[in-house]
């Protein structure tokens, strides 16, 4: 089930966060429509970044988390 949840901006640059699956989301970078990586919800967060900076990813997931882009709402604690 793939599901658009919206966008996040970081750093300049917006992405797109697609659920895929329960807790599971995936982060496409909007310039160039480049998937850039999945995290899982935890606790912990997990990342899996594809070509790009993992810091950066967990930045982006915590942005979604923190905009209710992810049924995780309100959960920051070791992310």
């Amino acid at each position: 089930m793939r599901a658009v949840k919206g966008m996040v901006l970081v750093a300049g640059t917006t992405y797109r966060i697609t659920r895929l699956s329960a807790g599971l989301y995936e982060a496409t970078r909007i310039l160039d429509d480049a998937n850039v990586g999945t995290f899982r919800l935890g606790p912990p967060l997990q990342v899996e970044a594809r070509g790009f900076d993992a810091n950066l990813l967990r930045e982006v997931a915590r942005a979604a988390v923190q905009s209710a882009r992810t049924s995780w709402v309100g959960r920051l604690v070791n992310i």
